[in-house]
């Protein structure tokens, strides 16, 4: 009896960080959904966004994913640290590129405080305000357009 309780809670203190860090199959006995591949290009008054950070933040279901602009604007999502591409479904998007603004410090033995700003225009940094959505079907998307303008 007590080797069962003992293997009972070395199971239990071995999955629980695990179930906090990720939903992956194993512990918690939870397998994850199915990605397709969702990729794309993002612009800016027609040119290219580079280092640009997407979010797409689903409309019918728990998971959602993120991705990275290189220097031609073109992304790939990932909705799992382990498995690339997004769940098929309907989003809305957040589109924002954080850059470094000023550094300040009154005094050299206190922490540098770094300013980020973002470049892109602040509408598209927040589902409720960017007006953009995507779709990505049964079989994935590749080739999603995201042409954000400055005015």
């Amino acid at each position: 009896m007590q080797t069962m309780k003992n293997r009972l809670l070395s199971t239990l203190i071995l999955c629980l960080p695990l179930l906090a860090i990720t939903t992956t199959s194993g512990c918690g006995g939870r397998s994850l959904p199915k990605t397709v591949p969702a990729e794309g290009v993002v612009t800016l008054d027609g040119n290219p966004v580079a280092d640009a950070t997407l979010t797409f933040i689903s409309e019918s279901h728990i998971y959602h994913s993120t991705g990275n602009t290189n220097a031609e604007g073109k992304f790939a999502m990932r909705a799992f640290p382990e498995k690339t591409g997004a769940v098929p479904g309907s989003y809305k998007v957040e589109i924002s590129k954080s850059v470094q603004g000023t550094a300040s410090s009154t005094n050299p033995d206190e922490p540098v405080t770094l300013n980020l700003r973002n470049e892109l225009p602040g509408k598209y940094a927040s589902m409720v305000t960017s007006g953009l959505t995507a779709s990505v079907s049964e079989e994935g998307s590749k080739d999603m357009k995201f042409e954000l303008s400055s005015k």
